[in-house]
């Protein structure tokens, strides 16, 4: 109910005087409405507890999604944001070091982060399609390759990259690495669409990662995505009918003035 009001009385009147495209708050009224939603205890309810998050499960969240959905820019940026941004869940995976490092600070400072797997070879089955290549070079890594449709790369200050490590074991040869914005050797480059809204292409020239920026054991790094991506399908599929909830809504509203014929639609 909480949610609903917030999206209800602060999203959506601002949203009938912004641009139908716009995809962001103007960084006032994101300010003034993400410290209202801190003061509700309503941030970043899905991250964990431990880290600065609400520490809520996969069916909550959904729930939440919804509601928080429910605007006309609902499933591409639910409340635009202003309940939290959320790291690659992924990183709380990784080592005490690399969370302190990436994962709280996203959380504690809604700051931008994204997840490198699809490649122009496929998506749908990353073990077979991932052809980007990770070569060990003594203590580092080098990175070849290129990831597209891949969201908020072009404004991230780190993301995690999925690459081939063993060529010759299948899914069993794939492992994440976590890359900063100041490690040269990868840029991005967007994938025009219909919307403002612009997914990337992310590409790999001799990206040089230390081997410390690996998240999780070698070879393993398929095994930390499938377990993963299931629990934020959930949400995301939840954020869907929140959507159609709103539509259903506005076009009952909207049948109640609509006159044609000299009667009214409802």
């Amino acid at each position: 109910h909480t949610v609903r009001r917030f999206i209800r009385e602060e999203i959506v009147p601002l949203e009938r005087e912004m641009d139908p495209e716009a995809l962001e708050l103007s960084p006032e009224n994101y300010e003034r409405i993400s410290r209202k939603v801190k003061d509700a205890g309503l941030w970043c309810l899905g991250a964990p507890a431990e880290y600065g998050g609400g520490g809520l499960g996969c069916f909550a969240m959904c729930v939440i999604h919804e509601e928080m959905s429910q605007h006309r820019n609902g499933l591409y940026g639910a409340g635009y944001h202003v309940f939290g941004r959320y790291p690659p869940p992924v990183i709380w995976l990784g080592t005490k070091e690399q969370i302190e490092k990436y994962g709280e600070p996203t959380v504690r400072e809604g700051k931008k982060a994204f997840f490198a797997i699809t490649e122009p070879s496929g998506g749908s089955d990353p073990a077979g399609a991932i052809q980007t290549r990770g070569v060990r070079d003594g203590y580092n890594w080098v990175l070849n390759g290129t990831k597209i449709f891949i969201s908020g790369a072009h404004e991230a200050e780190w993301g995690i990259v999925w690459v081939r490590t063993d060529p010759d074991k299948g899914r069993y040869g794939i492992s994440a690495f976590i890359v900063d914005r100041t490690i040269p050797g990868w840029s991005t480059r967007p994938v025009p669409v219909i919307r403002p809204w612009y997914p990337n292409e992310v590409i790999f020239e001799d990206c040089v990662v230390p081997h410390s920026q690996m998240l999780g054991q070698q070879g393993h790094g398929f095994d930390l995505v499938n377990r993963q991506l299931g629990l934020n399908r959930f949400p995301y599929s939840a954020a869907n009918i929140g959507v159609a909830v709103a539509a259903l809504r506005m076009a009952i509203d909207y049948s109640k003035q609509r006159v044609t014929f000299g009667e009214p639609l409802s």
